[in-house]
């Protein structure tokens, strides 16, 4: 694999994104790449938890590719590109073992919505994060928005998502979307407990969570931000993102 890479201690998978030149952006061949993971772990009755970070310091993950996700893809290209992360932000979701993103560095669109799929969200001091897909003139495609949803309290989850406001990590952990701070990654959580307990924790949570439900809500919000990406707003938003990059 060239995009993500996977090393196991004492049985919890640690999956690093690993385009930190590209801002660990998520491109077609990282989606496919992190769903054979997901796929390897959800077979594996060995393995205790997942943990999902990324190569660098400035970023966890900018989001979508923008040489894939270009401002010129219809509805229907854009469904068929955005479809496959929300498949697969659905599959780390709910995985029978327990998940951990360790955000070293900023999020921003869809990677605070691949951070949401996981259950539990460590942040590094000093990072920023936001859903700043509003001011694209679409909402977030991979579903995360309605992860969000599910992670935090409705109201601040309608708020962050309707402000696209980018929040550093004191008040993203007071928001309870980050449940800690650490300025490296640290696995105790998991490798102090055993297989059992992690699995039947969170078998747990999952109870509390329709899942038919969650799959059907991550499906339309896909949906919606496909029928918003041939809009003028998100056209006007991508031109404007370009021209700043090329100044």
């Amino acid at each position: 694999m060239e995009t993500v890479y996977v090393t196991y201690e004492e049985d919890v998978a640690v999956v690093t994104l690993n385009r930190e030149d590209k801002r660990n952006a998520v491109s077609r061949q990282m989606t496919m790449e992190l769903r054979q993971i997901t796929e390897e772990i959800k077979a594996n009755e060995q393995v205790k938890a997942l943990v999902l970070t990324s190569r660098g310091e400035r970023a966890f993950c900018s989001g979508g590719d923008l040489k894939e996700l270009h401002g010129d893809l219809s509805e229907e290209e854009a469904y068929t590109v955005l479809s496959p992360m929300k498949e697969l932000l659905y599959e780390i979701a709910t995985l029978p073992v327990p998940t951990l993103a360790y955000l070293n560095g900023e999020a921003r669109g869809g990677g605070c919505e691949l951070a949401t799929a996981c259950d539990i969200r460590i942040g590094k001091e000093g990072s920023r994060f936001g859903f700043v897909q509003g001011k694209l003139g679409i909402v977030p495609g991979w579903g995360g928005g309605a992860l969000l949803y599910e992670r935090i309290s409705p109201v601040q989850a309608f708020h962050w998502l309707t402000a696209s406001e980018v929040i550093d990590a004191e008040e993203a952990k007071q928001l309870g979307w980050l449940q800690g701070l650490a300025n490296e990654l640290d696995l105790g959580i998991f490798t102090n407990r055993s297989k059992e307990q992690l699995r039947f924790w969170k078998k747990q949570l999952m109870e509390n969570i329709d899942t038919s439900v969650l799959y059907r809500k991550m499906e339309e919000e896909t949906r919606q931000s496909a029928a918003l990406w041939p809009s003028k707003a998100h056209k006007k938003a991508v031109n404007a993102f370009f021209s700043r990059k090329n100044q």
